[in-house]
């Protein structure tokens, strides 16, 4: 079973704002950790009090992206990767992403979902590439099982990326009443027992999942008749 590296990683997030309409329907983030070694808010949705007072919002928005373009065939299934930090109070959805721009995070991508409706419940809007995740470890990884959507896309584009998204007050527009979140490493961390990965089953089956001369492995029945 073949692992892909992360292209990219990061969280891009909306922070102290003075309304929930304010941190969820901002095109434009005001914080990125796209550099970040790990995050325990790495997907939040937070009511907060502020220091002078009153209340504030913080909404925070996981990005993935992975370079798909050595899989030309189907492949039988695909798990997305994720080692928890400390905190998994956020339940969320794995849903399809269309940053700006191949192999970089920025603050402008605060609302690249495709099929995103800034002002609605995206419940039914986004491409959901997962089911929710309602259960998430924070001490090892935690294995996505990815849907026939997310291996079509696989398939057919260069990269694959990925928004994970709070699932019941984010996704949904509704405002939070306390802090919600979850937390997860991220490959800059020191080392890689704890980075994101990509794991499939090449199409044809999982005995052989190498390329052969620029071939790609789904693509192979057999090597010298074996």
């Amino acid at each position: 079973m073949p692992d892909l590296a992360p292209t990219v990683d990061g969280t891009i997030g909306r922070f102290q704002q003075s309304t929930w309409a304010d941190a969820r329907e901002g095109t434009t983030g005001t914080i990125s950790a796209a550099v970040s070694t790990r995050l325990s808010n790495a997907i939040q949705a937070t009511q907060a009090s502020s220091r002078g007072g009153g209340t504030v919002y913080n909404v925070y928005r996981v990005f993935f992206e992975f370079d798909t373009s050595g899989i030309s065939a189907t492949p039988q299934d695909a798990t997305l990767k994720i080692y928890g930090y400390f905190t998994n109070g956020a339940d969320f959805f794995v849903v399809k992403a269309d940053t700006a721009t191949d192999g970089a995070l920025a603050l402008g991508d605060f609302d690249a979902i495709a099929g995103w409706n800034n002002s609605a419940d995206n419940s039914s809007n986004v491409t959901k590439y997962s089911s929710e995740i309602t259960s998430f470890s924070t001490t090892g990884y935690n294995n996505i099982t990815l849907n026939a959507t997310a291996l079509t896309d696989m398939t057919n584009n260069n990269v694959i990326k990925f928004c994970l998204i709070e699932s019941t007050k984010d996704l949904t527009n509704t405002a939070p009443t306390s802090t919600i979140s979850t937390g997860m490493y991220f490959q800059e961390f020191t080392g890689t027992s704890f980075d994101p990965k990509l794991s499939y089953t090449a199409a044809g089956g999982s005995g052989y999942s190498n390329n052969v001369i620029g071939v790609s492995s789904g693509d192979i029945d057999n090597v010298i008749g074996v």
